[in-house]
């Protein structure tokens, strides 16, 4: 016992030796400042007192701080989260870093989406600069294209040109070119009497197919990579006015809402087994008699009277895996052209083999043209005008091509029109609850844009970045 009360107290005397000693210290300490001059003294206090405030912030912080590295996020990841995003909102987080605009600027495998709808302006032919709009942000592109030089514009698919060079009025050049990769392929010559092109797939896949129509002598031309002529292929009876590729085969609308059916293996097994040395191929087509729909009812305080007061563009579109017929009532008075009244949609009912009308396309937006005509998703782009057609300026013949209508430029100043009436594109909205009357005035001086994507990546690549990580 006696040890252990020895240890304490010699412990609390060690203690007391110690406080002591501070004491001393801090008494020299002070006793120096007093032979300091004022302004130096003051000094030394206020340091000692920053001194103190530092102490006691750097005790209330953790110790380590942990920042978030965002440009250090695994490729894996980003595309996981841009799958989750609209494409707008993937265009707004490119601009995080530079690393995210990296790889949200390159084609990645897994994103497999349209992209953005633009217009190309026509009338541009002998020009190396073309001239796009976006018509959801706005914008408007100058695109360099010297491959696209003293060419027109036929047509479009997805993000691929139809560019067609008029030789010598009877001979065509066609080739198709891609905007934003600049890739071309070169298609033989064709004779200048077709009216559209269709093609079943991006050119990149090497296993499309082109097809050629003709409305008024009713002829067909393919042709698929490798062929070394178009192979020819006649129809009988009323003429047609439209086509599209959808599920795997080409249909073609005939001037009564029949549709023909023509499977693309067909196509290829006729070309590769020799029917094609002649230019001539023998394509076998189905014959789908549809029920016509009940068409376009006259509303009170409309100008027309009796359906001799317009005539009718028809479109075939592929939306959301249906085949769609669009009707595009337009004014046949001499005084006024193409006025549009009405846009009316009908579905394809298979079972019932009928055209059934469409009041609500949902989320879609479909963007109608002469040339192509797409539809996308409003809630995968990003924007929340959905239930809706987009359509530019087509001629009332479908017949008709920008190159043989040269001689059209100016014909509203020749007819007394005034030019600030006409516009090149416009909407229609499917759900006008309010029944207003719907009037369109296209201008006739300029040809009808093309609809084409834009691909995300890039427009992801293209635009201006803020973060530079």
């Amino acid at each position: 016992m006696r040890s252990l009360l020895l240890e304490a107290i010699n412990k609390i005397a060690k203690r007391i030796k110690k406080s002591k000693k501070k004491r001393k210290l801090k008494k020299k300490y002070y006793a120096g400042w007093l032979s300091l001059p004022s302004l130096r003294l003051e000094a030394i206090q206020r340091r000692i007192i920053s001194k103190r405030r530092k102490t006691k912030h750097r005790k209330r912080e953790p110790e380590e701080k942990y920042y978030a590295d965002w440009s250090s996020l695994p490729q894996g990841v980003l595309e996981m989260i841009a799958e989750k995003l609209s494409l707008i909102d993937c265009l707004s987080i490119s601009k995080v870093c530079r690393s995210w605009n990296i790889v949200l600027g390159e084609e990645l495998p897994c994103w497999q989406r349209h992209g953005f709808p633009w217009l190309l302006v026509s009338g541009q032919q002998n020009k190396e600069v073309r001239t796009c709009i976006s018509i959801l942000e706005n914008r408007v592109w100058e695109l360099e294209l010297p491959e696209a030089h003293g060419k027109y514009c036929w047509g479009s698919f997805r993000d691929w040109l139809i560019m067609v060079k008029d030789l010598d009025s009877f001979h065509l050049e066609v080739n198709l070119l891609n905007l934003f990769s600049r890739s071309q392929i070169s298609l033989p010559s064709v004779w200048n009497f077709y009216h559209k092109m269709v093609l079943s797939g991006l050119p990149s896949e090497n296993n499309f197919v082109c097809m050629l129509l003709h409305s008024q002598y009713r002829e067909l031309a393919f042709w698929v990579p490798g062929a070394r002529l178009w192979h020819k292929h006649k129809l009988t009876g009323d003429p047609f006015e439209d086509a599209v590729f959808f599920n795997g085969c080409f249909y073609l609308l005939g001037d009564g809402f029949n549709l023909w059916q023509i499977d693309i293996k067909n196509i290829h097994s006729n070309i590769t087994e020799g029917y094609g040395d002649f230019g001539t191929s023998k394509i076998e087509m189905q014959f789908h008699e549809v029920k016509r729909p009940e068409m376009f009812q006259l509303q009170e305080g409309m100008i027309l009277q009796s359906q001799d007061d317009y005539e009718i563009l028809r479109y075939l579109v592929e939306s959301r895996g249906q085949l769609l017929l669009i009707c595009r009532y337009f004014s046949s008075k001499q005084d006024v052209l193409l006025e549009t009244l009405k846009i009316e949609v009908y579905s394809l009912d298979c079972c019932d083999s009928s055209w059934k009308k469409v009041k609500d396309l949902g989320d879609q937006m479909i963007f109608l043209g002469k040339c192509c005509s797409v539809s996308f998703s409003a809630k995968e782009i990003g924007v929340g005008i959905r239930n809706s057609i987009y359509f530019s300026n087509d001629p009332p013949a479908p017949w008709w091509n920008e190159w043989d209508s040269d001689h059209l430029k100016g014909i509203s100043a020749r007819l007394g029109f005034s030019k600030t009436e006409g516009r090149h594109w416009g909407i229609f909205r499917l759900d006008n609850k309010n029944g207003e009357p719907f009037r369109f005035h296209g201008d006739i001086d300029n040809w009808a844009y093309t609809w084409f994507t834009a691909p995300s990546w890039w427009c992801c690549r293209n635009i201006p970045m803020i973060g530079r990580n």
